[in-house]
């Protein structure tokens, strides 16, 4: 965003993959890190924890939406409102290139929101369809508004109206995604498993979880969006 703020969604020591998990105490929190580092909240109105937070979205206005089973905004001032709980499996949240439309990826399909101007949303809508594929994840957009969504088999491309272009196949399950480099025309794509330096497959012990990724760059034609990071 514009003043150089950088936010991160903090699981503190909620991942599963860790044998404390279960006694986990450390409450988890959405984060402002750059300019400087504040913690914009660490819980729902009625005091409940997040638990395990997955994505966000910086809202140009010291605040972010973000994902945790639903979709919530927190504000500058640290209050946090729903966006949608109800009928929703939320991962990827993301505004459009006006800010004037919040996405939140629900499976097998995108959903819409209108944003107002003190940030809150209304107006719930299917925005586009992921053709058939399930686990729609992270989203990120490009310089002539297209919105690009991984989910099981690839990175699905919609257009700016929200119809379905395509599917970039990708070689593993793909979770999120940005366009980064001097050019801003490079796709980076992180996806799930990766080869160690023995040159076989990573794994884990029986009933840990495999949280090993491995992050590809494909050279695209379109730009992303230049105004901001994702």
């Amino acid at each position: 965003m514009p003043p150089g703020r950088l936010f991160g969604v903090q699981r503190t020591c909620t991942d599963s993959a860790r044998p404390f998990y279960q006694s986990c105490q450390e409450l988890t929190y959405i984060a402002q890190l750059l300019p400087e580092h504040r913690v914009l909240a660490n819980s729902f109105p009625d005091g409940k924890p997040f638990g395990r937070l997955n994505d966000l979205m910086a809202d140009g206005k010291g605040g972010a939406y973000f994902s945790v089973g639903g979709a919530y905004h927190v504000s500058a001032a640290g209050v946090v409102t729903v966006v949608e709980n109800q009928n929703l499996t939320s991962n990827g949240i993301l505004l459009s290139a006006d800010g004037k439309t919040l996405w939140v990826t629900n499976s097998d399909r995108v959903i819409a929101f209108d944003v107002q101007p003190d940030g809150s949303t209304k107006n719930r809508r299917d925005f586009g369809l992921l053709d058939g594929d399930l686990g729609g994840d992270g989203m990120s957009i490009d310089s002539e508004g297209r919105l690009y969504v991984t989910a099981s088999k690839g990175v699905h491309v919609l257009a700016k109206d929200g119809k379905y272009l395509g599917l970039i196949p990708t070689p593993r399950s793909p979770i999120t995604l940005t366009f980064a480099g001097p050019a801003k025309n490079i796709l980076y794509v992180p996806m799930m498993g990766v080869v160690g330096p023995d040159g076989k497959p990573w794994t884990t012990p029986q009933g840990v979880r495999n949280v090993g990724m491995s992050i590809y760059r494909i050279p695209m034609l379109s730009t992303g969006f230049a105004s901001r990071p994702k």
